[in-house]
């Protein structure tokens, strides 16, 4: 039977550990110890931008073969484009000239845990752990590589080791998601559920996300609390969050190709660093100044940076290059409004819809839109009948097509109360209260429709329900109040 890495004493840990550093960086005899960089003619996948991008960092490699960092970032080029043996090969060079890089045995670790070599893999993390054995990374990381592969006994060490540096530090840190879910996946999987629970519960006051939800949910249910798991229902696709590691933002910065790099720039943009994503949008742009994805990248990087006049100005030029480019609508449709041109707004976001019936967010736009011309957001007056329905007609689409927002359910729900379509705004809402990340007012409104409906009880059954799981909620307490004086004095229990 296989000994696994981790089930073995720290100190034989770090001799193995040492030994793997020894056999990487050895010396051929009777030649150069570091052999030529891969050529990309080995991988007979790359082109274009990435070819061009690897063979001009293996000439910086060639005039300088020494040059450790040089090495590292072609293995990242590789590792970033899909060549996962060639990036591996090298940086087993770049660390043959610094064997102290800790970046260095990480990626490669990385590199070949993508070539399925996962025991190779953990030798070269077991590396960087005593380089720098306070990165929690490198401990949950290979920790999930377990997981995947079915050894949740080997994983759950790793996941523990990444929670005694969080304590060591005395504060949760950024990444804390990752060895809390991992802990508790490897005790469901060891058929510990008690303790996953501890963990997930905590898990609950940290992070606000499905898949927490759903292993919660798993959890409870594992240990007979089966009526607490009920409401935990984890809504759109069951991924696990993303989690907060700097060291991967080198490979995502190396890839090449119009693909990733968008992909990078999103990044940029997302996490508000508008200062590096102007010039790696200026950079893309120099090989493709027409691309209207990256267009609307730089109408997003001005809409961070608040100017709104080089924003529309940017997305109209994205429209003309491409006027069946139903993104540049929407967003240029986005852009309007907030300059207080609503009627231009709703042109644009009926053109996106034209160019693809399918692109649920302008259908989205032009409800909202409708709603604002209307005047519907004011509250309810008479004769707002055939504004309301208009309103409903491109909600009704959005729908169909597929809505997750809980806010977006909210709207639509309020408005199918106002045109009295009761039973689709009873199927809505009752969607929405089952969702961990549910609005309050969703019982208020549900609460309205079913006393519409003439189902008193219900409606009552309904807010109770809400001021269980929202104490004081002032909107519930208004329909709870209400309640009382029409029950004449009694209050709602």
């Amino acid at each position: 039977m296989r000994e696994s890495l981790y089930n073995l004493p720290m100190t034989l840990r770090r001799a193995l550990s040492i030994l793997a550093l020894l056999l990487l960086t050895s010396c051929k005899p009777g030649g150069d110890p570091i052999p030529p960089p891969p050529s990309p003619a080995q991988t007979g996948v790359l082109d274009g931008e990435v070819i061009e991008a690897i063979n001009s960092q293996i000439e910086v490699i060639n005039q300088a073969p020494g040059n450790a960092q040089a090495r590292q970032h072609l293995g990242l080029l590789y590792l970033a484009n899909g060549a996962a043996n060639e990036a591996a090969e090298s940086l087993r060079q770049a660390i043959m000239i610094d064997p102290t890089s800790t970046q260095s045995w990480y990626y490669h670790a990385i590199a070949l845990e993508k070539t399925n070599d996962l025991d190779q893999a953990l030798l070269s993390i077991a590396s960087a752990q005593k380089f720098d054995p306070e990165r929690a990374a490198l401990y949950w990381r290979p920790g999930f590589w377990l997981l995947e592969a079915g050894r949740a006994a080997e994983a759950l060490p790793l996941f523990q080791e990444a929670a005694a540096i969080e304590s060591r530090a005395g504060f949760p840190a950024p990444d804390a998601a990752a060895h809390r879910i991992g802990r508790a996946r490897c005790l469901l999987d060891l058929d510990r559920p008690e303790e996953a629970v501890l963990i997930l519960e905590e898990l609950q006051t940290l992070l606000d996300h499905h898949y927490a939800s759903y292993l919660l949910g798993q959890a409870y249910r594992r240990v007979g609390r089966g009526s607490e798991a009920a409401p935990i229902r984890a809504t759109g696709a069951l991924d696990p969050p993303s989690y907060p590691d700097p060291w991967l933002e080198p490979i995502s910065a190396a890839g090449r190709g119009l693909d990733a790099r968008l992909s990078w720039i999103d990044q940029l943009l997302d996490s508000k660093r508008f200062n590096e994503a102007g010039p790696a949008i200026a950079e893309a742009q120099e090989r493709w100044p027409d691309n209207v994805n990256l267009l609307n990248r730089l109408a997003g990087l001005y809409q961070g940076s608040g100017n709104s006049n080089a924003r529309i100005r940017t997305l109209k030029r994205a429209v003309r290059i491409d006027p069946n480019h139903a993104t540049s609508h929407h967003n240029l449709s986005l852009a309007l409004y907030q300059k207080g041109d609503t009627q231009m707004a709703l042109n644009h976001a009926h053109l996106a819809v034209k160019a693809n019936p399918s692109f649920t967010p302008a259908w989205l736009q032009i409800g909202r839109l409708l709603i604002l011309s209307g005047r519907l957001d004011r509250g309810t007056t008479d004769n707002q009948t055939a504004a309301v329905n208009a309103a409903l007609e491109p909600l009704d689409q959005a729908f169909e097509l597929g809505v997750d927002d809980p806010r977006e359910h909210l709207l639509y729900g309020h408005l199918l109360l106002r045109a009295g379509r009761l039973d689709d705004a009873t199927r809505i809402l009752g969607r929405l209260i089952e969702r961990s990340d549910a609005d309050p007012k969703a019982w208020a409104i549900l609460s309205e429709v079913h006393a519409a409906g003439g189902n008193h009880r219900a409606a009552l059954s309904t807010v109770i329900d809400g001021l269980n799981r929202f104490p004081g909620h002032s909107d519930l307490v208004r329909i709870a109040e209400r309640y009382r004086r029409a029950a004449g004095g009694v209050a709602p229990q």
